[in-house]
């Protein structure tokens, strides 16, 4: 009897390690990576990430490299990679994937040679790409889908596709802030949002000190208030009542660097962002919160950028347009000062050089209406360009 029931015992320890090692095949297959499947065949992919981002100013024309082709193993010989421009059904499906709104980029506006070659002995390429008279308007971004062509080398499925981003590159004057004096606009009503996000972009030699924030009005507390505080020793934000901090490993900062601060508040929390990248969320209070004007910082430095949207931005929103100016047409803005001494006309959209005020490119004229001494600066000579480089 004992020596069944150990024959039993050992089928049932010999049937669990097989179904282990089946179970271990499989779940070892479904996250293969797709190259590794062609090790005794060749076989081309695009390399790394599926989209490759330009930015240049508007109408001008530049030679650029694309995304990379690359092969399983070295070529033996040269190997000739085809591809295409692909469909408008295909960057639909990006667009729908990562909530862009990119356009296809007009045919008149690149040149895309039909095929690279790799040597032999190499492994990759880059698709070079002509981009000629490329002309944004009304904030638009363009995209130009690729996808690989041909069985030799195979194409391997799930990275055979990429898209080239083309967006616009800002060349600007900033606000050169040298006085002491508050600088500050009120509002001709209080204005209550129940959702709001508040970005400013700001260079200092000394980064300590505050950026810019909401001025009191009659009846409100200090649940309104927004004050931000940035450090390289650490992070400050006041707001809803309630005290926030951040440390200099959770946001560090340095001197003589730009920085785009984003603060959103969704009804019930905030959340912090630096350049894009988002290093604090946390419940503060419910309810609107009422506004009764803003105040920029009088720490001396540079300033560009102070917007204020009654919605809270995405953070997909948030990080594609760091560096960007807003629309002035967006409706969600309360206020929006590009702080590059120039007029916009909401009616006309025309916009004309006046370093008079720090005007308000909404459509609700909130503008700064003294400059306390601030001045508007170009970089040495030369406007300043964003996306930065240094």
């Amino acid at each position: 009897m004992a020596n069944r029931e150990n024959k039993s015992l050992m089928k049932r320890i010999v049937y669990a390690l097989l179904a282990a090692s089946l179970l271990g095949s499989c779940q070892n297959e479904l996250y293969n990576d797709p190259a590794k499947e062609h090790q005794s065949e060749q076989g081309i992919y695009i390399h790394g990430q599926e989209q490759t981002q330009i930015f240049l100013l508007s109408g001008a024309s530049q030679d650029a490299s694309g995304p990379r082709v690359s092969l399983v193993k070295p070529a033996t010989s040269t190997v000739t990679v085809n591809f295409s421009v692909g469909s408008q059904a295909q960057l639909d499906a990006y667009n729908a994937k990562n909530g862009t709104s990119y356009k296809l980029l007009p045919s008149t506006m690149y040149e895309l040679p039909a095929s690279v070659t790799i040597p032999a002995g190499q492994t990759s390429a880059s698709i070079p790409v002509k981009l000629k008279a490329v002309t944004f308007s009304g904030g638009e971004v363009f995209a130009l889908p690729i996808q690989l062509q041909g069985s030799n080398p195979h194409a391997i499925g799930g990275q055979s596709e990429a898209i080239i981003v083309v967006d616009q590159a800002t060349e600007t004057k900033a606000l050169s802030i040298n006085t002491g004096n508050e600088i500050a606009v009120y509002f001709a009503e209080d204005i209550l949002v129940p959702q709001w996000t508040m970005e400013v972009m700001v260079k200092r030699s000394n980064i300590n000190g505050a950026l810019a924030g909401t001025k009191f009005v009659g009846g409100s507390d200090d649940k309104s208030e927004i004050y931000p505080v940035v450090g390289k020793d650490g992070s400050f934000f006041r707001t809803g009542g309630t005290d926030l901090s951040l440390s200099k490993d959770i946001m560090p900062l340095e001197d003589n660097k730009w920085y785009m601060f984003s603060f959103v508040y969704d009804g019930a929390n905030v959340s912090v962002y630096c350049n894009g990248r988002q290093v604090l969320s946390q419940p503060v209070r419910d309810g609107d919160y009422k506004l009764g004007g803003f105040w920029l910082s009088t720490t001396r430095g540079l300033m560009r950028e102070l917007r204020f949207y009654k919605v809270a931005r995405t953070p997909a929103q948030i990080a594609a347009n760091v560096w960007k100016m807003a629309d002035p047409k967006d409706t969600n803005l309360v206020a929006y000062y590009p702080m590059n001494g120039k007029k916009y006309d909401p009616a006309t959209g025309a916009i004309t050089d006046d370093e008079t005020q720090i005007w308000d490119w909404s459509s609700n004229g909130r503008h700064f209406l003294n400059l306390q001494g601030a001045t508007f600066v170009d970089n040495a000579g030369k406007p300043f360009r964003f996306p930065v480089t240094e």
